[in-house]
């Protein structure tokens, strides 16, 4: 079986898409250039891993793409736990 990069599934694309546009956003927030909030940027990632999850169970999704926005996602719950138990 050969394993795809892109997903073929609706909700895989739309994971795919908006865990890159996460990244994008968030390394353009880190330089400076973008005025948006972190919450507003978190929230696509949230978004990519719930359609991450959605197009990996419902769809039963393996490319690879479908799997960034999962570790985006634990990555964002991660950090939001982490400010929440040990704020700074």
């Amino acid at each position: 079986m050969k394993t795809k990069l892109w997903p073929q599934s609706r909700s895989g694309r739309w994971s795919a898409g908006l865990s890159i546009a996460f990244i994008v956003l968030i390394m353009l927030k880190m330089m400076g250039a973008l005025p948006l909030p972190t919450f507003a940027v978190a929230a696509l990632g949230l978004a990519g891993f719930i359609a991450g999850i959605a197009a990996i169970v419902g769809r039963k999704e393996r490319a690879i793409l479908v799997f960034l926005p999962i570790l985006v996602g634990l990555l964002i719950i991660s950090w939001t736990v982490a400010e929440i138990v040990y704020p700074h």
